[in-house]
């Protein structure tokens, strides 16, 4: 096998400078290309992937593989870099990766005990926001799920994700932080020191992290979801979808009963990459702390969750919701009831577990006002990632 035939393919497509870098067998770059293209991602980046290709002097057919950044960043860029990425694949045979932005900068950072928060321009004067701990060795980790906000909001979130790791010391990295210097500067004196990257975006940052294939448990994807873009927030076409489906009636929440236990189980192998075992179900079916309830709709069961109420506490321990009835209203019914049943029976405090890189379901929670509380490191196995705490008071 030739040298050019183990070279990959970095696109970074995520910002208005778009960067292409073909990366050699030994880590390098053979040769890198970037250009402001403002909304011209669409028009240009063919362009400039041949045109460092040219200066490698590989062809499209000697990639081994091809890596995208997957975002948050311009929805558009984000799409055509992906669908670049995909269609060169097709005629090389390369082997598809991906990293976000954020983790993208994240990995790069080179900071050691921090709380590690990327920054990328998300439109006006919001940013992107991604939340990563970096150990004295340097090892980085995810530690929540990223957020978009104006900076005095996202300076909330930042406070709130640096009391769980209140040893480390707090760096912003990217764009964002170079645009929003002052305010982090007053928030956090030395969060912006110059040994932290503050420039744009790089398809070197992107082919990196995407190579360390770490999984979830560093912000990367799992296998088998390398292409799956971070967008944070939906794109508009999503949010006609999620306005559709919000046409549909209100599900009907009744008690979970052995019955259900069929379908509740094929939901839960469908859903999670460690499910339940169909015991858990039937010990908490047993347990008179337990409460088990199961969202229909058309007759068919779309969603449940499970919990244990211990007055003045309860701890929710599953929700789930059927792929194809997502945002459309079902996990809000089952939480509704679930407040309604903990308020009945005294309790006053509710807490749960989350995975650190399950964004929806922190977005659904934070939206019910629970707040992170704590983690867990190294809790969830299959694939390993942290735990976060969260929890809300029923006043």
């Amino acid at each position: 096998m030739s040298a050019a035939s183990r070279c990959g393919l970095a696109l970074e497509t995520a910002t208005e400078r778009v960067s292409v870098a073909v990366i050699g067998a030994g880590g390098a770059a053979r040769a890198q290309v970037e250009e402001l293209v403002g909304h011209g991602h669409t028009r240009r980046l063919s362009a400039l992937v041949t045109h460092a290709l040219d200066a490698a002097g590989v062809t499209a057919r000697e990639l081994a593989w091809i890596a995208s950044d997957l975002g948050p960043g311009s929805f558009t860029g984000v799409r055509v870099g992906l669908a670049t990425a995909s269609a060169l694949a097709l005629v090389s045979g390369a082997r598809l990766l991906g990293a976000s932005s954020l983790a993208s900068l994240a990995h790069a950072a080179d900071a050691k005990k921090a709380l590690v928060v990327p920054l990328v321009g998300a439109g006006r004067r919001d940013l992107y926001a991604g939340f990563f701990r970096a150990d004295g060795r340097g090892r980085v980790r995810l530690l929540a799920a990223p957020r978009v906000g104006t900076p005095a909001h996202l300076l909330d979130a930042v406070a709130e994700a640096h009391a769980l790791v209140s040893d480390h010391g707090v760096c912003f990295i990217g764009p964002g932080a170079a645009r929003e210097r002052d305010a982090l500067e007053a928030a956090y004196p030395g969060s912006t020191h110059t040994q932290f990257r503050h420039e744009g975006l790089s398809a070197l940052d992107v082919a990196a992290a995407a190579r360390l294939e770490a999984g979830p448990g560093a912000g990367l994807p799992q296998h088998g979801r390398e292409m799956e873009p971070a967008y944070v927030r939906p794109a508009q076409a999503e949010e006609k979808v999620r306005l559709k489906l919000a046409g549909f009636a209100p599900p009907t929440i009744r008690t979970l009963g052995a019955p259900d236990l069929p379908a509740v189980e094929e939901m839960e192998h469908r859903l999670f990459s460690d499910p339940w075992p169909q015991h858990f179900f039937l010990t908490a079916l047993t347990e008179p702390a337990a409460v088990l309830r199961v969202a229909e709709r058309a007759g068919s069961v779309v969603g449940y969750y499970v919990a244990t109420l211990q007055p003045p506490y309860a701890e929710l321990q599953n929700l789930a919701t059927a792929p194809d009835q997502q945002r459309s209203g079902v996990a809000r019914a089952l939480m509704a009831e679930f407040f309604d049943t903990c308020r009945a029976r005294g309790v006053r405090e509710v807490g749960l577990e989350v995975r650190a890189s399950n964004a929806a379901a922190q977005a659904l929670y934070r939206g019910l006002g629970f707040r992170l509380m704590g983690l867990r490191r190294g809790y969830y196995k299959s694939p390993d990632e942290d735990a976060l705490l969260m929890g809300k008071r029923l006043d």
